[in-house]
């Protein structure tokens, strides 16, 4: 059978207080997760569509767009391709991860602007809202990715 293991005066005195200091912590930090930003609320949960990548225009015609769920899970279509993956949004910061996408071939630009479009969501490190739209920035604060709101998923 098990056994039970007693400690007494000061070392069981420290050893309950150290127990209770780290559930006080992890209940610390299920509380910080739970509690969600009031900024990172404003894009779960819709359609962002890209209107600029790395400072250039999207080519007409071709739609590169971006869907972040409340759980971090990313879909969309980078213009040619739909991709998946996963999204961390930390108050101002954000990065993306896993990123996959289907392997279907398209026309020059339209490949073009998707490897521009994954290239920008692999270099994201944060973000901010501009009114109705979404900047993705680097580790240097530059715009990587201009989005506008489309509709809510």
């Amino acid at each position: 059978m098990g056994q039970v293991f007693r400690m007494r005066g000061a070392a069981g005195v420290r050893a309950v207080a150290a127990w209770g200091a780290v559930a006080a912590l992890l209940g610390a930090c299920s509380l910080a997760v739970d509690e969600r930003d009031e900024m990172a609320e404003q894009i779960y949960g819709r359609t962002w569509i890209a209107s600029q990548i790395d400072g250039r225009p999207v080519v007409p015609g071709i739609i590169s767009d971006l869907l972040i769920a409340a759980d971090g899970k990313v879909s969309g279509n980078a213009g040619c391709n739909s991709y998946f993956g996963s999204a961390i949004v930390d108050n101002d910061a954000m990065a993306f991860g896993n990123l996959g996408t289907t392997k279907k071939a398209c026309p020059g630009p339209a490949m073009g602007q998707e490897d521009r479009m994954l290239q920008a969501l692999d270099s994201t490190r944060g973000y901010r809202l501009d009114q109705e739209d979404l900047l993705l920035l680097d580790a240097g604060g530059n715009t990587v990715l201009r989005l506008t709101l489309g509709e809510s998923a």
